[in-house]
């Protein structure tokens, strides 16, 4: 039985949503698996709020002040990953998580964040490790300090191979790379006729459908789109709006719903597990940059409308889509409007995206998945019975920032 040890980040959903995607597509094939959120069960509640809490209050609410730290750090000195600002965040880890690596024993170490790839190329500059490291990129745009997993990770899969000639400029070697496409759900590869998703969805199947699609938390630009669609849209037009966890949203439209102009067929949504069918019903899709869920829609060659007012790397996440002509962006509701009614009137232009989208498709899981079954059981023969881990961040933080000669 293939052991694997999956490592994650709480910091927004993305991290999560691949980990647990992972754990189950390895556990139908009979593999154990382990899975840690590295930074909220290994460090202080402090730094565990920053990463997760804190990203999320500095995106929703202090964009400028977070793009502005990310452009920056997009430049950083790949020479300075030893001493990067998130290595505060990792430092005092390295105890527990070699632990758990040398208690549990895995086959494979997967990764869903830099600082997974961080932390395992610091303890491996002092200690063996033979499991194989996998780390995986989640946006369209080489964020910041992966280059700090420099000589840890065995394999770092790219979201697409634009981004390689960058990650070997920062110094990664080129066996090192693999091109496997952001690792999403397989449902999101399924290809489901239109007509039958929107017939299980009791959607009518003769209108344009739009997909309004934000999620909640701090996330809140779905309410807006949709009020800017009921009070200037003046065409027939069905949408589906998924609120996620913002149940306040989902209560307010419900209440406003009888009020609509009778052009509009509106199915409010709240928290949704039948996003992939919802896409599969829709012609087109509104809403935001992540990683993840650009990649659900490329899956299903499903044409994007996207804000530009994103932070960091979900603006690059939709730029390097519209590079690749299967998005569309919008700095207002003026835009927003033009957009969707040039869609709206030129069926034509909303095929030749999805085809666009169709040829950037990746079954990224699928791929990762079979790197991970064809690695050898790792041998772990040489663990002393008695590790005494309450001293290994301190002797792996002195190895991390010894210059070298």
């Amino acid at each position: 039985m293939k052991k694997v040890l999956i490592l994650t980040v709480t910091a927004g959903n993305g991290h999560n949503s691949a980990a647990n995607a992972m754990k189950n597509k390895l556990e139908t094939a009979g593999c154990e698996v382990k899975v840690v959120d590295i930074i909220k069960e290994y460090t202080s509640s402090l730094n565990a709020w920053t990463v997760d809490k804190g990203y999320n209050i500095a995106v929703g609410y202090l964009r400028p002040i977070y793009d502005w730290f990310y452009d920056k750090y997009l430049k950083y000195d790949p020479k300075k990953a030893s001493t990067c600002p998130p290595q505060t965040s990792v430092k005092s880890l390295n105890g527990e998580l070699l632990k758990v690596i040398y208690e549990f024993q895995p086959d494979v170490i997967y990764g869903t964040s830099y600082y997974c790839g961080m932390a395992l190329t610091n303890l491996r500059k002092v200690y063996k490790i033979p499991a194989v490291t996998v780390a995986c990129m989640l946006d369209y745009v080489v964020s910041p300090f992966w280059e700090a997993s420099i000589g840890g990770i065995d394999y770092l899969t790219l979201a697409h191979e634009d981004f390689r000639q960058e990650l070997l400029n920062k110094g990664f070697d080129n066996a090192n790379l693999l091109c496997a496409g952001i690792p999403v759900s397989e449902k999101f590869v399924k290809v489901i006729d239109k007509n039958e998703a929107r017939e299980k969805l009791g959607l009518q199947k003769d209108l344009f459908t739009v997909f309004i699609f934000y999620g909640g938390g701090h996330w809140h630009g779905g309410y807006n789109v949709l009020k800017t669609l009921i009070k200037n849209f003046k065409r027939k037009l069905q949408i589906v709006i998924v609120n996620g966890h913002d149940e306040k949203t989902k209560n307010k439209i419900d209440k406003e719903m009888s009020k609509y102009p009778k052009n509009f067929v509106v199915k409010n949504i709240g928290f949704s597990r039948e996003v992939d069918l919802i896409m599969s019903a829709s012609d087109l899709m509104i809403g935001k940059g992540g990683g993840l869920s650009t990649t659900e829609s490329v899956n299903k060659t499903l044409p994007l409308i996207v804000t530009t007012k994103l932070p960091g790397q979900e603006y690059y996440n939709v730029k390097f889509l519209e590079k690749k002509a299967g998005a569309m962006t919008f700095k207002n509701d003026k835009e927003l409007l033009k957009h969707v009614n040039y869609l709206y009137d030129n069926p034509e232009v909303l095929t030749k995206m999805s085809t666009n989208l169709l040829q950037m498709k990746t079954n990224g899981i699928e791929t990762i998945f079979e790197l991970i079954m064809k690695q050898p059981t790792a041998d772990y023969g040489f663990v002393e019975k008695v590790v005494d881990y309450k001293k290994v961040n301190k002797i792996v933080n002195k190895a991390r920032k010894k210059k070298k000669k």
